[in-house]
């Protein structure tokens, strides 16, 4: 684990409470949710996270031939469970050379999404309008997700599942092609999956790049 928290929204390192101020701050966001990274992982670590986490973990399952986990972030005061959670994945894309997927589960206004997705707001708001654009399926059930504008380099989804924000970040932005696919995700709340794999640390893994 990095030992020392960012800020879910530039990934900047974050000033801890004090006796006079008992919250965590951004030097350019103010209060926020600290961030701390998990860019070595594997099973037995895994197993101790889930356990702290007040949001989904989302992860891709059955996930893609040659796909594995590369790194997990939570937001959140160390002493309660976690208000976000990202978990990175790396493999081969649908159109050639490797793509990074990053799967956020967020409480409205925590900006974990928005690091990711290099978005100005800690919230999608208004962002989602229109027909959705892709989905993925969670308990048998389609979930939609929206595309919004972001940087040249990514492609970004928003959506709503067990009524928290789900963000889909992908790298390069032709890897969005991904989600035209049937893709299932599974909560690690519920279970790790016999067939998760755990891979090198994803180069995105602090929010704000």
């Amino acid at each position: 684990m990095n030992d020392s928290p960012c800020c879910p929204r530039c990934g900047l390192n974050v000033k801890p409470p004090t006796v006079h101020d008992q919250v965590w701050r951004c030097s350019t966001h103010g209060v926020v949710a600290p961030v701390r990274l998990w860019a070595a992982l594997d099973r037995d670590a895994m197993e101790s996270i889930r356990q702290r986490s007040g949001v989904p973990l989302w992860v891709l399952s059955p996930s893609p031939p040659e796909w594995a986990v590369t790194g997990l972030a939570m937001a959140g005061d160390p002493d309660r469970p976690a208000q976000a959670t990202a978990v990175a994945a790396t493999g081969p894309a649908p159109l050639g050379g490797m793509a990074e997927l990053m799967l956020v589960a967020e409480e409205l206004g925590t900006g974990l999404g928005s690091g990711y997705a290099a978005l100005t707001g800690p919230d999608p708001g208004g962002l989602l309008a229109g027909a959705p654009q892709a989905s993925v399926r969670i308990d048998g059930h389609a979930t939609p997700l929206w595309s919004v504008p972001t940087n040249a380099d990514r492609c970004v989804f928003v959506g709503e599942a067990l009524g928290r924000w789900l963000w889909a970040v992908l790298w390069p932005a032709e890897a969005g092609v991904l989600l035209l696919e049937d893709l299932v995700l599974l909560d690690l709340r519920e279970h790790i999956p016999g067939g998760l794999h755990f891979g090198p640390p994803s180069p995105y893994l602090r929010p704000g790049l």
